[in-house]
């Protein structure tokens, strides 16, 4: 049975429109009546850059750094002492 795009609230036809009516329903299938919380871009690489930073942090080189991922100096002292303090 095919659904009818009228009988989807308006606010997820951009979900459709991106994966597809099929893959909707398999979303639907699996999440449908939970509170799905989705992240917004910036923070879904967010790890990966941090690790990045991580990796090419080498004591003498946040300002640097810095400027290469548009933050600041403390931001990344702040990002590899996290690291370390869950080492």
């Amino acid at each position: 049975m095919r659904i009818n795009i009228e009988d989807i609230p308006e606010n997820l036809h951009s979900i459709i429109d991106v994966v597809g009516e099929d893959k909707f329903i398999e979303i639907v299938k699996l999440h449908g009546g939970d509170n799905l919380y989705i992240p917004t871009y910036k923070k879904l690489f967010k790890a990966s850059r941090n690790q990045e930073i991580i990796s090419k942090f080498n004591g003498a080189n946040a300002s640097q750094l810095g400027r290469q991922y548009n933050l600041s100096a403390n931001q990344i002292r702040r990002i590899v002492n996290m690291e370390r303090k869950y080492m």
